[in-house]
C-alpha cells in the first residue's frame, strides 16, 4: 500500500534535530546475558521506567535524541496498547506472586492509562492504539503504521492518538485487564476494569461482533462477525472476550452473546482450528501468542465439559508446534509454562528449564532514521531501544505458578 506523505512544517524537523542528546547520553546500562534471570528482569524493569514510560503507557521501542524527543514518545506507536496491556498482566501476575502493594499501585497506574486510551478518542468503547502529548505532530506519525490514522483529541486537548484498533489489541485487553481484575485490583479498581471491558466488548457486540472506530466503520483487522468470512482464530478470540466480559461485569448480555456464537454459528468448532499447521509459510508467531492469551482466559473460566474438550483440542493443535519450539522468542517459553498450567501435565524438563533461565527480550542499536520533511527525508543517526513486554509477563507468570525459582 502506498501512503501519501504530507508536507511537514520545517520546525518539526529542526526541533527533532536540535533536541540535543541529553536523553541519549543518559542511557541506563543494559542487562548482561550472564546475569541471573531475576537480575535481568529487575534491570529491564528499571530500563522500562527510565526510557519507555509515557504517562502509564508502555512504548516497546523508543528512539533517542537527536532523532527522538526528550521523552519516550518517538517511535512506532502501533502496538503500544498491546504492550501496555501485557505489562498490566505482568503486574497482575507479579502481585499474585508477591502481594507487594507497590506493584498494585503500579498496576492501577497502567489500568488508568488504558482507560485514557478510550477517553482520548472521545467515544465510549473505542480505544486508541496509543496517544502522546504534543503541540504539533512529530515525525514518527509519517514513518510508521498508517499516518492517516493519527487524530487530534477533542476530549484530551493537546494530545494526539492513533486509531484503527485490531483484533490482536482486543485480545491483549481481554487478557491484560482480565488478569488485573482477577489477581490484582482492589474493589474500586475492579469496577474500573469491569466498566472498561463492558464498554469495549459491549460496543463490539452491539456492532454485530465487529471492532468499529469513531466513524462507526469496521477497522481493518476488526472482524469477528458471524455474517462475514473471518479467521478461526478470531472466533476463539471473541469467545474469550465474551467469557471475560461476562465474568467481570456479571451481565447476562455477554453470556447470551457467547451462547449465540456457539449454538447458532459454531464458534466453538471454529476455535478448534485456530492453529494453522499447514502450509508452513502460513504460520505466524503472533497468532500463537494471541491464541495462548485467549485460551488462558477461556479454559479457566469455562465450566461446560463439552466446550472445554473443544478448547483442549484447540490447545493440542498449538502444542503440536509448541513442543518443538527452538525458544527464539520469549513467548515460546511462556507456551510451555502455559500448557503445563492449563493441562496439569509435567512437561518442563531440563532443556525447557534452561530456556526459561535464558529469557532475554532486550535490543539496543544505533541506526539511521529517515525523518520526513518538506524537502525530503533527512537521515539522522540515533540509538533505538526495544524491550519486549512479554518478558515480564512470562517471568511473573512463572513465579505466580511456581514454575520459576526466585533464585534463578
Amino acid at each position: 500500500m502506498m501512503l501519501r506523505m504530507k508536507r511537514f512544517p520545517q520546525w518539526i524537523l529542526i526541533s527533532a534535530l536540535a533536541l540535543g542528546t541529553a536523553w541519549g547520553q543518559g542511557l541506563e546500562d543494559p542487562p548482561s546475558r550472564d546475569d541471573l534471570l531475576h537480575v535481568r528482569i529487575d534491570t529491564l524493569d528499571r530500563l522500562v521506567h527510565a526510557h519507555h514510560w509515557n504517562e502509564g503507557l508502555y512504548m516497546p521501542s523508543v528512539i533517542f535524541p537527536p532523532a527522538g524527543a526528550d521523552r519516550a514518545v518517538v517511535g512506532n506507536h502501533e502496538d503500544v496498547a498491546g504492550h501496555t496491556a501485557m505489562y498490566l498482566a505482568a503486574c497482575a501476575h507479579k502481585y499474585a506472586a508477591t502481594k507487594d502493594p507497590a506493584v498494585r499501585a503500579l498496576a492501577d497506574e497502567v489500568m488508568d492509562a488504558i482507560v485514557r486510551l478510550e477517553k482520548v478518542t472521545g467515544v465510549p468503547g473505542v480505544a486508541a492504539r496509543s496517544f502522546y502529548k504534543t503541540d504539533q505532530p512529530l515525525w514518527h506519525e509519517q514513518a510508521y503504521f498508517f499516518p492517516l490514522e493519527w487524530h487530534a483529541s477533542d476530549t484530551m486537548p493537546g494530545y494526539r492518538w492513533l486509531g484503527d484498533l485490531s483484533s490482536d489489541k482486543f485480545t491483549d485487553f481481554i487478557y491484560g485487564v482480565g488478569t488485573y481484575w482477577e489477581f490484582c485490583a482492589d474493589e474500586a479498581h475492579k469496577k474500573v476494569a469491569a466498566d472498561f471491558i463492558d464498554r469495549f466488548v459491549g460496543r463490539c457486540v452491539d456492532h454485530n461482533f465487529k471492532l468499529v472506530d469513531v466513524d462507526d466503520k469496521m477497522t481493518l483487522w476488526g472482524n469477528f462477525c458471524p455474517d462475514l468470512p473471518h479467521e478461526n482464530l478470531n472466533a476463539l478470540e471473541m469467545l474469550a472476550g465474551l467469557k471475560v466480559a461476562e465474568r467481570l461485569t456479571g451481565k447476562p448480555y455477554f453470556g447470551a452473546a457467547y451462547r449465540r456464537l456457539v449454538d447458532k454459528y459454531h464458534y466453538d468448532d471454529q476455535a478448534i482450528m485456530a492453529k494453522i499447521l499447514w502450509p508452513e509459510e502460513w504460520k505466524t508467531p503472533w497468532d500463537d501468542h494471541l491464541a495462548a492469551k485467549a485460551l488462558y482466559m477461556l479454559m479457566r473460566y469455562e465450566s461446560d465439559p463439552a466446550l472445554l474438550q473443544k478448547y483442549r483440542m484447540s490447545l493440542n493443535r498449538f502444542w503440536y508446534d509448541w513442543q518443538n519450539a527452538a525458544f527464539k522468542h520469549t513467548s515460546e517459553v511462556w507456551y510451555v509454562m502455559l500448557y503445563q498450567v492449563l493441562t496439569g501435565e509435567e512437561i518442563i524438563d531440563e532443556a525447557r528449564r534452561q530456556a526459561i533461565k535464558n529469557m532475554w527480550g532486550f535490543y539496543r542499536q544505533k541506526r539511521a532514521h529517515h525523518i520526513p520533511g518538506p524537502d525530503g527525508p533527512a537521515t539522522v543517526e540515533a540509538d533505538q531501544e526495544e524491550i519486549r513486554s512479554d518478558v515480564f509477563r512470562t517471568y511473573w507468570f512463572g513465579r505466580q505458578y511456581g514454575l520459576i525459582d526466585p533464585d534463578w
